[in-house]
């Protein structure tokens, strides 16, 4: 049997409807939580990226561009729901957290690189989707050039959300 290839979302293809459940268990529709503008964010408890740029996610990034219609949803990728409900109580984060133990859905967001899992590919990133669902911008780690306050991302939303 031969493995068929995951074809992984790029900028400009509009994202399918999935579901996954929060920290609580309950089912969720990722187009039920979503906005006129979608900050989709790939986390996990172990990623040192993560959880130095986790206390301004919200707060900072999301907040500056709040009243233009972002809204944040956050993925924990393959960690159990007991561990994962330990990052939204750190932050105070109040945007729907999603846990994707199994990893398939995150995969399909997962940029291919060489020599990374694709649980390891798409941790600390961040995709801009539009209102229709469609993949506007990405950002994936770079550890060169980190910056805790996502200053590239927060100047990628302010430009295209300027465009419409």
């Amino acid at each position: 049997m031969t493995a068929t290839a995951v074809r992984t979302y790029s900028v400009g293809d509009r994202v399918e409807d999935f579901e996954l459940p929060d920290v609580d268990g309950n089912l969720i529709r990722f187009s039920d939580v979503t906005g006129e503008w979608t900050l989709l964010y790939f986390i996990t408890t172990w990623c040192p990226y993560c959880t130095a740029e986790a206390p301004y996610l919200e707060s900072e990034l999301v907040a500056q561009f709040a009243d233009r219609g972002l809204k944040l949803v956050v993925i924990d990728v393959k960690e159990p729901a007991a561990l994962a409900r330990t990052l939204p109580e750190r932050f105070g984060w109040t945007s729907p957290f999603l846990v994707d133990q199994g990893g398939e859905v995150s995969e399909r967001f997962a940029p291919p690189k060489e020599g990374l899992p694709p649980e390891v590919a798409i941790i600390n990133a961040h995709l801009l989707l539009d209102g229709d669902g469609v993949i506007r911008f990405a950002e994936y780690l770079n550890m060169e050039r980190f910056d805790i306050h996502a200053t590239s991302v927060a100047a990628a939303i302010g430009r295209l959300m300027s465009e419409v």
